[in-house]
């Protein structure tokens, strides 16, 4: 369903309707897309925290930190695509602000359910490919604002899972940031 679409049967269908639907559709969708990426961005960082376990143990090849920051943030980037989220009915509470509910009659927040979850799966999915991308690009950044080495001596490197346990940690903190900066 578009959000003509949505427009117009709520438009013809005023009792059903407290307040100007085109300022309830607006807000109804603004909220829904802020929402969508707030999750998408919450769900990365978990899927980040949940990751850095399978690199708790000490013993390992030693790498450059550089290395590690590329190679973790290139397979986060695949491994993040593997595993989108997808929202679906029962969610569109949360996704709606419940102004939105309050001003529409049973009937007509039914009718609207469809379009949220269109809404926020479009824009979740779109966030997603975003948030895939920047991880992938992410590592340049990494290595330039945390001075990581590109030393390979044995002396001079660290065990691959100590340096992926940082470098996911760093994920999980910058994806902490879009979470918050996604709320404004």
């Amino acid at each position: 369903m578009e959000r003509q679409e949505v427009l117009r049967w709520l438009e013809t269908h005023p009792a059903l309707v407290n307040g100007i639907p085109e300022t309830i559709v607006s807000r109804c969708e603004s909220t829904v897309r802020r929402h969508a990426r707030e999750d998408a961005w919450s769900t990365a960082k978990r899927f980040v925290s949940e990751r850095r376990t399978e690199h708790k143990d000490p013993i390992g090849a030693h790498a450059s930190e550089v290395y590690v920051a590329r190679e973790v943030c290139h397979q986060v980037a695949r491994d993040l695509l593997r595993h989108e989220p997808h929202y679906e009915a029962g969610d569109e509470d949360h996704l709606a602000d419940s102004s939105v509910k309050a001003s529409l009659d049973e009937r007509g927040w039914t009718m609207l359910i469809p379009w949220i979850l269109d809404v926020a799966r479009d824009e979740e999915h779109r966030t997603w490919l975003e948030i895939s991308r920047y991880t992938d690009r992410l590592a340049r950044n990494l290595i330039r604002e945390h001075h990581l080495s590109g030393e390979t001596r044995f002396d001079d490197t660290k065990c691959y899972g100590e340096v992926a346990q940082r470098i996911e940690s760093l994920l999980e903190r910058d994806y902490a940031l879009h979470v918050t900066s996604s709320r404004n």
